[in-house]
């Protein structure tokens, strides 16, 4: 009776400031890949995969969808950072929907597009910049003078009352 060879790469997953265990199987014989990892990110931790960014060791993960772990240097109990945002279940697959499977972060303009130049008068102001009064800590001395101090000489010695 033919029984499919599971293998399990047990991992680490920092996310929202705790670390969980997670295990990202792969059937076959196969090792597992990024995108096993993707699929066991979204169900476990409801973050859809287009939110996901997946760093290890300061190499992103998420643009490299079919290679394996191991290529990566990823072993058991490997530390994995993932950034991203977590989405109500029933959400997730139409904020993936929104974008196209390949496309991991959705640009601003299509490339079609001229872009739109506004001038503003600001733009031709020259670069002298007014002085305001600073708003940390800083000192700002007074702009008026304050008044002169008196001469010692001219004031009235105190007189020490008596103590009873």
């Amino acid at each position: 009776m033919y029984q499919p060879l599971v293998f399990c790469v047990k991992l680490q997953l920092h996310f929202g400031g705790d670390i969980h265990e997670i295990s990202v199987p792969a059937y076959d014989g196969a090792e597992p890949t990024v995108n096993d990892l993707m699929n066991i990110i979204e169900r476990d931790f409801r973050v859809p995969r287009i939110l996901q960014n997946l760093v290890f060791h300061g190499q992103e993960l998420h643009p490299h969808i079919n290679a394996p772990l191991s290529c990566f240097g990823i072993k058991n109990l490997g530390l994995i950072r993932l950034v991203g945002r977590m989405a109500p279940a029933d959400k997730i697959q139409q904020i993936n929907s929104q974008y196209s499977p390949h496309s991991y972060q959705q640009t601003s303009y299509s490339p079609q597009q001229q872009p739109v130049v506004i001038s503003t008068a600001e733009q031709y102001l020259s670069y002298s910049y007014p002085q305001n009064r600073s708003v940390s800590t800083q000192y700002d001395p007074p702009k008026e003078q304050p008044p002169p101090t008196p001469d010692k000489e001219k004031l009235p010695e105190r007189q020490a009352t008596p103590a009873e």
